[in-house]
Protein backbone atom coordinates (compact mmCIF):
# COMPACT_ATOMS: atom_id res chain seq x y z
CA UNK A 1 0.00 0.00 0.00
CA UNK A 2 2.79 2.43 0.94
CA UNK A 3 4.42 2.16 -2.49
CA UNK A 4 1.21 3.34 -4.17
CA UNK A 5 0.66 6.41 -1.96
CA UNK A 6 2.45 9.00 -4.18
CA UNK A 7 0.58 7.88 -7.30
CA UNK A 8 -2.71 7.85 -5.39
CA UNK A 9 -2.12 11.46 -4.34
CA UNK A 10 -1.27 12.32 -7.95
CA UNK A 11 -4.58 10.82 -9.06
CA UNK A 12 -6.35 12.99 -6.48
CA UNK A 13 -4.64 15.97 -8.11
CA UNK A 14 -5.99 14.80 -11.46
CA UNK A 15 -9.46 14.26 -9.98
CA UNK A 16 -9.38 17.80 -8.56
CA UNK A 17 -8.53 19.26 -11.95
CA UNK A 18 -11.25 17.21 -13.63
CA UNK A 19 -13.94 18.23 -11.11
CA UNK A 20 -12.85 21.86 -11.38
CA UNK A 21 -13.06 21.73 -15.17
CA UNK A 22 -16.61 20.34 -15.05
CA UNK A 23 -17.66 23.07 -12.61
CA UNK A 24 -16.04 25.80 -14.73
CA UNK A 25 -17.71 24.50 -17.91
CA UNK A 26 -21.03 24.74 -16.06
CA UNK A 27 -20.29 28.41 -15.33
CA UNK A 28 -19.24 27.98 -11.69
CA UNK A 29 -15.84 29.63 -12.02
CA UNK A 30 -15.29 30.33 -8.32
CA UNK A 31 -15.68 26.70 -7.24
CA UNK A 32 -13.87 25.51 -10.36
CA UNK A 33 -10.91 27.71 -9.46
CA UNK A 34 -10.97 26.35 -5.92
CA UNK A 35 -10.08 22.92 -7.26
CA UNK A 36 -6.86 24.30 -8.77
CA UNK A 37 -5.79 25.14 -5.23
CA UNK A 38 -6.98 21.73 -3.97
CA UNK A 39 -4.98 20.08 -6.75
CA UNK A 40 -1.92 22.12 -5.78
CA UNK A 41 -2.12 20.68 -2.27
CA UNK A 42 -2.18 17.13 -3.65
CA UNK A 43 0.64 18.03 -6.05
CA UNK A 44 2.78 19.11 -3.09
CA UNK A 45 1.86 16.04 -1.07
CA UNK A 46 2.63 13.51 -3.81
CA UNK A 47 6.13 14.90 -4.26
CA UNK A 48 6.64 15.08 -0.51
CA UNK A 49 5.49 11.47 -0.08
CA UNK A 50 7.68 10.25 -2.94
CA UNK A 51 10.77 11.88 -1.43
CA UNK A 52 9.98 10.81 2.13
CA UNK A 53 9.34 7.19 1.11
CA UNK A 54 12.01 7.19 -1.62
CA UNK A 55 9.50 5.96 -4.16
CA UNK A 56 10.53 7.72 -7.37
CA UNK A 57 9.52 5.98 -10.58
CA UNK A 58 9.16 6.77 -14.31
CA UNK A 59 5.44 6.01 -14.00
CA UNK A 60 5.04 8.53 -11.19
CA UNK A 61 6.88 11.21 -13.17
CA UNK A 62 4.70 10.76 -16.24
CA UNK A 63 1.50 10.54 -14.21
CA UNK A 64 2.39 13.71 -12.34
CA UNK A 65 2.80 15.65 -15.58
CA UNK A 66 -0.48 14.34 -16.99
CA UNK A 67 -2.30 15.42 -13.82
CA UNK A 68 -0.60 18.82 -13.87
CA UNK A 69 -1.63 19.38 -17.48
CA UNK A 70 -5.30 19.07 -16.54
CA UNK A 71 -5.23 20.88 -13.19
CA UNK A 72 -2.76 23.66 -14.01
CA UNK A 73 -3.01 23.73 -17.81
CA UNK A 74 -6.48 22.95 -19.11
CA UNK A 75 -8.58 24.11 -16.13
CA UNK A 76 -6.92 27.57 -16.10
CA UNK A 77 -7.59 27.77 -19.85
CA UNK A 78 -11.29 27.07 -19.28
CA UNK A 79 -11.43 29.75 -16.58
CA UNK A 80 -9.67 32.39 -18.69
CA UNK A 81 -11.75 31.46 -21.75
CA UNK A 82 -14.96 31.84 -19.73
CA UNK A 83 -13.90 35.22 -18.33
CA UNK A 84 -13.03 36.50 -21.79
CA UNK A 85 -16.26 35.13 -23.23
CA UNK A 86 -18.23 36.99 -20.58
CA UNK A 87 -16.41 40.30 -20.90
CA UNK A 88 -15.45 40.49 -24.59
CA UNK A 89 -17.67 41.20 -27.58
CA UNK A 90 -15.44 39.07 -29.82
CA UNK A 91 -16.33 35.44 -30.49
CA UNK A 92 -12.79 34.57 -31.55
CA UNK A 93 -10.69 36.36 -28.94
CA UNK A 94 -11.33 33.88 -26.07
CA UNK A 95 -9.64 31.11 -28.05
CA UNK A 96 -6.29 32.78 -27.47
CA UNK A 97 -6.42 31.32 -23.97
CA UNK A 98 -5.69 27.89 -25.51
CA UNK A 99 -2.08 29.04 -25.46
CA UNK A 100 -2.07 28.24 -21.74
CA UNK A 101 -2.83 24.56 -22.33
CA UNK A 102 -0.49 24.29 -25.32
CA UNK A 103 2.45 25.92 -23.55
CA UNK A 104 1.77 23.96 -20.36
CA UNK A 105 1.92 20.71 -22.34
CA UNK A 106 5.18 21.78 -23.99
CA UNK A 107 6.69 22.88 -20.69
CA UNK A 108 5.81 19.60 -18.93
CA UNK A 109 7.02 17.47 -21.84
CA UNK A 110 10.33 19.34 -21.97
CA UNK A 111 10.73 18.91 -18.23
CA UNK A 112 10.21 15.15 -18.44
CA UNK A 113 13.05 14.71 -20.93
CA UNK A 114 15.30 17.41 -19.52
CA UNK A 115 18.63 16.60 -17.91
CA UNK A 116 19.49 20.17 -16.84
CA UNK A 117 16.60 20.97 -14.49
CA UNK A 118 17.75 19.10 -11.43
CA UNK A 119 18.77 22.31 -9.67
CA UNK A 120 16.50 24.88 -11.34
CA UNK A 121 13.17 25.15 -13.09
CA UNK A 122 13.64 26.51 -16.59
CA UNK A 123 10.49 28.46 -17.24
CA UNK A 124 7.62 29.28 -14.91
CA UNK A 125 6.05 26.22 -13.32
CA UNK A 126 2.54 25.30 -14.42
CA UNK A 127 1.51 25.16 -10.75
CA UNK A 128 2.48 28.79 -10.13
CA UNK A 129 0.57 30.05 -13.17
CA UNK A 130 -2.43 27.87 -12.32
CA UNK A 131 -2.52 29.17 -8.75
CA UNK A 132 -2.40 32.77 -9.95
CA UNK A 133 -5.28 32.21 -12.39
CA UNK A 134 -7.25 30.43 -9.66
CA UNK A 135 -7.42 33.69 -7.70
CA UNK A 136 -9.09 35.70 -10.47
CA UNK A 137 -12.70 34.38 -10.25
CA UNK A 138 -13.03 34.84 -6.46
CA UNK A 139 -11.34 38.26 -6.58
CA UNK A 140 -13.77 39.35 -9.28
CA UNK A 141 -16.77 37.79 -7.51
CA UNK A 142 -15.99 39.31 -4.10
CA UNK A 143 -15.22 42.74 -5.58
CA UNK A 144 -13.32 43.91 -2.51
CA UNK A 145 -11.27 46.27 -4.68
CA UNK A 146 -13.51 47.73 -7.44
CA UNK A 147 -10.59 49.48 -9.15
CA UNK A 148 -8.74 46.16 -9.40
CA UNK A 149 -11.86 44.49 -10.77
CA UNK A 150 -12.19 47.15 -13.45
CA UNK A 151 -8.66 46.35 -14.60
CA UNK A 152 -9.05 42.57 -14.46
CA UNK A 153 -12.31 42.61 -16.42
CA UNK A 154 -10.79 44.48 -19.35
CA UNK A 155 -10.47 42.04 -22.28
CA UNK A 156 -6.98 43.29 -23.11
CA UNK A 157 -5.83 42.54 -19.54
CA UNK A 158 -7.23 38.99 -19.66
CA UNK A 159 -5.52 38.46 -23.02
CA UNK A 160 -2.24 39.91 -21.71
CA UNK A 161 -2.30 37.65 -18.63
CA UNK A 162 -2.99 34.59 -20.77
CA UNK A 163 -0.30 35.35 -23.36
CA UNK A 164 2.41 36.50 -20.94
CA UNK A 165 1.77 33.58 -18.62
CA UNK A 166 1.99 31.16 -21.54
CA UNK A 167 5.26 32.67 -22.75
CA UNK A 168 6.80 32.42 -19.28
CA UNK A 169 5.98 28.70 -19.19
CA UNK A 170 8.22 27.97 -22.18
CA UNK A 171 11.05 30.43 -21.62
CA UNK A 172 14.45 29.30 -20.38
CA UNK A 173 14.38 31.75 -17.48
CA UNK A 174 15.47 29.87 -14.31
CA UNK A 175 13.02 29.96 -11.39
CA UNK A 176 13.29 28.86 -7.79
CA UNK A 177 11.40 25.61 -7.18
CA UNK A 178 9.10 25.61 -4.18
CA UNK A 179 9.81 21.95 -3.37
CA UNK A 180 11.55 21.69 -0.01
CA UNK A 181 14.77 19.68 0.38
CA UNK A 182 14.10 18.07 3.74
CA UNK A 183 13.51 20.40 6.69
CA UNK A 184 16.91 22.07 7.06
CA UNK A 185 17.19 25.84 7.14
CA UNK A 186 20.22 26.37 4.92
CA UNK A 187 19.10 24.60 1.72
CA UNK A 188 15.55 25.91 2.12
CA UNK A 189 16.08 29.40 3.53
CA UNK A 190 14.62 31.23 0.53
CA UNK A 191 11.67 28.85 0.39
CA UNK A 192 10.94 29.41 4.07
CA UNK A 193 11.23 33.16 3.55
CA UNK A 194 8.86 33.08 0.59
CA UNK A 195 6.42 30.83 2.51
CA UNK A 196 6.36 33.29 5.41
CA UNK A 197 5.73 36.23 3.09
CA UNK A 198 2.98 34.31 1.28
CA UNK A 199 1.27 33.33 4.55
CA UNK A 200 1.43 36.91 5.78
CA UNK A 201 -0.09 38.17 2.52
CA UNK A 202 -2.88 35.59 2.71
CA UNK A 203 -3.59 36.49 6.34
CA UNK A 204 -3.92 40.17 5.45
CA UNK A 205 -5.61 40.02 2.04
CA UNK A 206 -6.86 36.44 1.67
CA UNK A 207 -7.39 35.64 -2.02
CA UNK A 208 -5.73 38.85 -3.15
CA UNK A 209 -2.79 37.78 -0.96
CA UNK A 210 -2.41 34.53 -2.89
CA UNK A 211 -2.45 36.47 -6.15
CA UNK A 212 0.14 38.92 -4.82
CA UNK A 213 2.33 36.06 -3.59
CA UNK A 214 2.26 34.40 -7.00
CA UNK A 215 3.14 37.70 -8.66
CA UNK A 216 6.08 38.05 -6.28
CA UNK A 217 7.20 34.56 -7.23
CA UNK A 218 6.86 35.27 -10.94
CA UNK A 219 8.84 38.52 -10.67
CA UNK A 220 11.48 37.38 -8.17
CA UNK A 221 11.60 33.59 -8.61
CA UNK A 222 14.44 33.93 -11.09
CA UNK A 223 16.45 36.10 -8.67
CA UNK A 224 15.79 33.87 -5.66
CA UNK A 225 17.03 30.73 -7.39
CA UNK A 226 20.54 32.23 -7.41
CA UNK A 227 20.65 32.15 -3.62
CA UNK A 228 19.27 28.72 -2.85
CA UNK A 229 19.60 25.14 -4.10
CA UNK A 230 16.50 24.14 -6.05
CA UNK A 231 14.77 20.81 -5.53
CA UNK A 232 13.98 18.53 -8.38
CA UNK A 233 10.26 18.29 -9.12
Amino acid sequence: MKKHLPNFLTLLNLASGSIGTILALKGNLVDGALFIRVGACFDFLDGFAARALRLHSPLGKQLDSLADLITFGFLPTVIMYSLLELHSSSNELPYITLLITLCAALRLAKFNISTDQKNVFLGLSTTALGLFISTLPPIIAHNNYPALNNILLQPYMLVALSVLGSILLVTKIPFMALKFQGYGWRPNRMRYLFACIALACMAMWRMEGIAFSMLLYIFFGSLLQKYTPVAEK
